[in-house]
């Protein structure tokens, strides 16, 4: 794997911010896993609604850790918002998934669920994002052809 296409915008996040807001969702899933309470599940997929439109500034998760990076000043280090924006989609649409379920199969709602833990941890611990290679393999080989690409080639 030489090259990545992922998605680009002209709009910038702290990184910081991102990566203690996903930690939090990782927790509510994880929460989730364990008690198979479907709150924590329910909450993360609210938080994750907020984050799938990118006319909506923030979610209630990412507005708390703002609030707490702005309070601490704590240092920022500005990243192309686009592939946030493309993973959290990816985790709106497994978190609600596993929350259909939940219902009627909870071992699928359990496994889904890890697949999206998997997922946030490999971003927040190696900064490895899997949502772009699935934009690579999937998303991308559709919408090269056309003529107002927004990829970046990594």
């Amino acid at each position: 794997m030489n090259q990545l296409v992922c998605p680009v915008s002209n709009e910038q996040i702290n990184e910081n911010v991102s990566r203690v807001t996903a930690s939090l969702v990782l927790s509510l899933i994880l929460l989730f896993i364990i008690t198979q309470n479907i709150l924590f599940l329910a909450v993360a997929l609210f938080d994750f609604s907020f984050r799938i439109f990118e006319k909506v500034p923030v979610s209630p998760i990412s507005w708390l850790v703002k609030t707490f990076f702005n309070i601490t000043n704590l240092p920022k280090k500005m990243i192309n918002k686009a592939p946030k924006v493309f993973a959290a989609r990816l985790g709106f649409f497994l978190s609600a998934l596993a929350l259909g379920l939940f219902f009627f199969f909870p071992l699928a709602a359990s496994v889904i669920a890890g697949i999206l833990a998997v997922c946030i941890f490999a971003d927040v611990a190696f900064n490895f994002c899997i949502g772009c290679i699935i934009y690579h393999y999937v998303v991308y080989p559709v919408y090269k052809n056309k003529k107002e690409s927004n990829f970046k080639i990594y």
